[in-house]
C-alpha cells in the first residue's frame, strides 16, 4: 500500500517538476479519451432517438437540452471549484486542508440535490413551460426531461467525485469512471430505446442508470486504503463560499451554453421553422462531441497553471499558457475544416430527409468560421479562475453569449432572417476574441510579472 500511496505522491509533484509540453500531453490524453467517449454516447444517444423516435422527438430533446446543460453547469461549477482550489492545497503542501475541501463540496452536493428534485417533483409542467417549448415538442420533452430533473443528483455526483482524481494529479482514474459511464449508457441506450421501446424517456434513464452505477465504482475508488488524499467532513457554511466562487465561471459557461441553445431555438423557430430547431439539434448533438477535446485541454491547463501558481512556479504558467492556447487553436481550426469539408455526410448520421441534411449542411459552413477563436476566452477564463480571481473569470465566460451573442441574435435577424442568425454567431465569436485580447493585454502591462507568483496575484 505504501508503494502505491508514493506513487500518488509522485503524479501530484510531476504537475511542478515535468516538462510542459510532455506533462500538458500527458495529462491532457486520459481526459481527453475520457470525455470523447462520454461525448460519443451523447451522440449516439441522439442517434437512437433520431432512428428509432423520430425527427421530432430529437427536436423535443434539443429543447429541453437548456435545462440539462444548467444541471451539468452546477455539477460543472461545484467539481471545477473543488478540484481548483484542492489542487491548489495539494500545491501548497496541505493535504489535510484539501480532504476538507472535498467534504464541504459533498455536502453542497446533498443539499442541492435535494432542492433539484423537490423542484422537478412539484414544478415538472412549469420547468417546461419555462423553455417555450412549442406544442409540437412539449409532450416528448416532458417526457425525457422529468427522470433527469428528478435524479439529477447522479449527474451532479459523479463529476464531483471524478474531479478529485484529476485534482490529485491522477487522470487515468477520471478516464476509467468516464469510460465506465458511457459504456453503460450506450448499452443501456440499446436496451431502452431499440429493444423495450421506451422513447425519449428511455434515454434519459439510460443515462441515470448508467450514472448511478459509476459513482458506485468511483465510490469503492475512493475508499481504497491508498488513497492519496482523505476526506474529512467537518461543518463551516462559510468554507462553502471560495468553492462556490472558484467553480463560478464554470457554471457560467455552462449557463450560457445553455442559454445559448434556448434563444438559438426560440428565434430559429420564429424566424424558419421547426425543422430548422431539429436541425441544430442535431448540428449541437455534433459540436457538443468535437469540441470536447478543447474542453479538455481547459481542464488540463487549470490543474496545471493551479498547481503551479500555488508552488510560485510562474515561469511554468506562461509555458502552460502558450501551449495550451496554440493547442486549442490548431485544433479548432482543423476541426472547422473537416466538418464544413464533410457536412453533409455528417448530417446524414441522424436522418435520411434531404431538407434537414441541406438546412444542418448551410449552418456548419456558414456559423463556424470563429470557433478556433473561442480558445482565447477559454484560456482567459481558465487562468483567472486558477488564480482564484472570480469576478475576471466570470466576465470572460459571460462575455461572448451575454454581452455580444444574445444583442446581436436579437437585432440581425430582424434584417438578414436566418442568414443573420448564422452572422450572430460568427460576428459574436469575432468581437469577443478582440475584447478579451485587448482588456488581457492592459491588464497584463498593469501588473507586474512578480506578482504572479503570490497564489492570490493577478499577472
Amino acid at each position: 500500500m505504501a508503494v502505491k500511496s508514493e506513487r500518488s505522491l509522485h503524479s501530484t509533484e510531476d504537475l511542478a517538476a515535468e516538462p510542459v509540453f510532455s506533462l500538458f500531453f500527458k495529462h491532457f490524453f486520459p481526459i481527453c479519451i475520457g470525455m470523447l467517449v462520454v461525448g460519443l454516447f451523447n451522440l449516439i444517444d441522439g442517434l437512437f432517438i433520431s432512428h428509432f423516435v423520430g425527427e421530432l422527438a430529437l427536436g423535443a430533446v434539443a429543447v429541453a437540452f437548456p435545462i440539462q446543460m444548467a444541471i451539468a453547469a452546477l455539477a460543472a461549477m461545484l467539481s471545477a471549484g473543488m478540484a481548483t482550489q484542492v489542487t491548489r492545497q495539494l500545491g501548497a503542501g496541505k493535504r489535510k486542508k484539501a480532504g476538507v475541501i472535498i467534504g464541504h463540496t459533498l455536502q453542497i452536493v446533498f443539499i442541492l440535490s435535494i432542492i433539484l428534485l423537490l423542484l422537478g417533483w412539484l414544478y415538472p409542467l412549469e420547468i417546461i413551460n419555462w423553455l417555450s417549448a412549442d406544442p409540437l415538442f412539449k409532450a416528448d420533452a416532458y417526457a425525457y426531461l422529468r427522470p433527469i430533473v428528478l435524479f439529477s443528483f447522479v449527474a451532479i455526483l459523479l463529476p464531483v467525485l471524478g474531479d478529485i482524481f484529476r485534482a490529485e494529479g491522477q487522470p487515468h482514474r477520471l478516464m476509467i469512471l468516464m469510460l465506465t459511464a458511457s459504456g453503460l449508457n450506450i448499452l443501456l441506450d440499446y436496451l431502452f430505446i431499440a429493444l423495450f421501446d421506451w422513447g425519449v424517456a428511455g434515454a434519459s434513464k439510460a443515462t441515470i442508470v448508467s450514472q448511478a452505477a459509476t459513482i458506485v465504482l468511483a465510490i469503492y475508488m475512493l475508499c481504497s486504503k491508498d488513497r492519496y488524499t482523505r476526506i474529512f467532513f467537518t461543518v463551516d457554511f462559510k468554507a462553502w463560499l471560495p468553492i462556490l466562487a472558484v467553480g463560478a465561471p464554470i457554471l457560467i459557461t455552462q449557463l450560457c451554453l445553455g442559454w445559448q441553445t434556448a434563444i438559438m431555438n426560440i428565434q430559429l423557430m420564429k424566424t424558419a421553422g421547426e425543422n430548422w430547431v431539429i436541425a441544430y439539434g442535431m448540428l449541437g448533438r455534433v459540436l457538443a462531441f468535437a469540441t470536447l477535446p478543447m474542453i479538455a485541454m481547459l481542464v488540463t491547463f487549470q490543474t496545471i497553471c493551479a498547481y503551479n501558481l500555488a508552488a510560485k512556479r510562474s515561469v511554468r504558467v506562461r509555458e502552460t499558457i502558450k501551449v495550451a492556447l496554440g493547442s486549442m487553436m490548431l485544433y479548432a481550426i482543423l476541426l472547422v475544416l473537416i466538418l464544413v469539408s464533410f457536412a453533409s455526410g455528417i448530417m446524414a448520421w441522424f436522418t435520411e430527409q434531404p431538407v434537414l441534411i441541406s438546412q444542418g449542411q448551410t449552418m456548419i459552413q456558414s456559423a463556424l468560421w470563429g470557433l478556433p477563436l473561442i480558445a482565447i476566452m477559454l484560456i482567459a477564463s481558465g487562468f483567472y479562475q486558477s488564480i482564484g480571481d472570480a469576478l475576471r473569470a466570470s466576465f470572460y465566460s459571460a462575455l461572448r453569449v451575454i454581452f455580444v451573442f444574445t444583442p446581436l441574435l436579437l437585432i440581425l435577424p430582424l434584417w438578414f432572417h436566418i442568414q443573420g442568425i448564422f452572422m450572430a454567431i460568427v460576428s459574436a465569436d469575432i468581437i469577443a476574441a478582440l475584447i478579451t485580447c485587448v482588456l488581457c493585454w492592459l491588464h497584463y502591462n498593469k501588473y507586474s510579472v512578480s506578482k504572479l507568483e503570490g497564489p492570490d496575484a493577478i499577472d
